[in-house]
């Protein structure tokens, strides 16, 4: 019995490596998408500082500031009791 050499093909492996460096892509990119979209929807979380030192709430409020309705789907800041709002209300 004769033992036969087998050729391997390299369009196998390049396929295969053409397809693995496009899913590297594609997660590569999905990662920087969803990190650019975080930092700028959550853009308050990172840089906004209150005056009291601390970092505002997930609306953007600081202490003793309510989130309320300004109308026209606005919501704003507004202290307890008072008409300072940010942004302010026309």
């Amino acid at each position: 019995m004769k033992m036969e050499r087998i050729k391997r093909s390299n369009k196998n492996t390049t396929n295969t490596r053409f397809v693995f460096w496009i899913v590297v892509a594609f997660l590569f990119g999905a990662l920087v998408g969803y990190s650019a979209h975080y930092g700028v929807v959550n853009w308050h979380g990172f840089f906004a500082v209150c005056q009291d030192g601390n970092r505002p709430d997930k609306n953007g409020c600081c202490a003793g500031e309510i989130y309320t309705d300004a109308g026209d789907g606005w919501m704003v800041c507004c202290p307890d009791g008072g008409d300072n709002c940010f942004p302010p209300i026309k």
